[in-house]
């Protein structure tokens, strides 16, 4: 998947293993791979970003085994019950011992590699419930469970300006705070917010499918008469992130974001036309001749 799913994938194995991110490589899309969470209900990220997080966990927590206990490495004779991984480099917590690469650890203690797999269902998970976790199904899992909510949320603040003689509606400004938990990347986060408000403008005041009832056709089933926003049509939109971590959605504490822009912009649109004008329109878009 694209989206920015390959980066934060690779910022979680990076930030875990305690590598430099550009030392880690992300494949995805091969039949020969595992199977991958569904890309639907903004719920592949926490789903891939927990699982990326166990595995690197496990590899993590091996390279340490084996440079405590294995006679070849240069950290067996400390006694240290735990060592730092930092920049790719591996090294005893007091400062007490080498600090070195860790190809070369692995070279020491005559390993090529370290494998570990790691998934977000329980330990004691059935091949069937895995499999039904890895497929549409999984869509459909509850967003609350007990006295939690996994329900990312918003409120959105629009500012309209609507011509008096010819019933034009322009947004002019958008101030929206957003709750998606954790923000694995906050510069890709703020581009999908952004874009979901923007697909919410062009909701309210230009998008509308034109069926020909007589054939069954849609009229205007292509980019030169079907509206949609441009950079001419959208204000200064301000973002503001007012989530926390929410361990209860997902392994690393994030919640949805792809959705989440969108919903409540039309209705806040709706509104602040509403507070302009005196006229509440309940079908959209918000045209002219609704106003008029």
């Amino acid at each position: 998947m694209g989206q920015g799913t390959y980066t934060i994938l690779a910022q979680t194995a990076a930030e875990t293993l305690g590598v430099p991110v550009e030392h880690v490589s992300v494949k995805l899309g091969d039949s020969h791979f595992a199977r991958a969470g569904v890309a639907g209900g903004s719920r592949l990220a926490g789903v891939m970003t927990g699982a990326v997080y166990k595995a690197a966990s496990q590899a993590l927590d091996e390279l340490i085994g084996l440079a405590i206990a294995d006679p070849g490495s240069p950290f067996h004779a400390l006694q240290a019950n735990t060592l730092v991984v930092k920049d790719g480099r591996i090294a005893s917590p007091r400062g007490d011992g080498p600090e070195i690469p860790i190809a070369e650890l692995l070279s020491a203690v005559g390993r090529e590699r370290i494998e570990a797999k790691g998934d977000t269902m329980p330990a004691n998970a059935t091949a069937e419930e895995r499999y039904r976790n890895y497929t549409t199904i999984a869509v459909s899992i509850p967003h609350t469970e007990g006295d939690y909510s996994r329900h990312s949320w918003c409120a959105h603040f629009v500012e309209v300006r609507v011509d008096e003689d010819f019933g034009t509606v322009r947004v002019s400004r958008v101030v929206s705070a957003l709750d998606s938990g954790r923000l694995y990347n906050p510069k890709l986060a703020e581009s999908q917010w952004k874009g979901g408000i923007i697909m919410g403008i062009g909701q309210a005041l230009l998008e509308e499918g034109m069926v020909d009832r007589r054939h069954g056709r849609i009229v205007n089933g292509n980019l030169a008469d079907y509206m949609i926003p441009t950079n001419a049509d959208i204000p200064d939109i301000e973002t503001i992130s007012v989530g926390i971590p929410d361990p209860h959605s997902s392994v690393l504490g994030g919640k949805g974001v792809g959705e989440l822009g969108i919903v409540g912009v039309a209705p806040a649109i709706a509104n602040a036309v509403f507070h302009a004008t005196g006229k509440r329109i309940r079908d959209l878009p918000i045209t002219l001749e609704k106003l008029i």
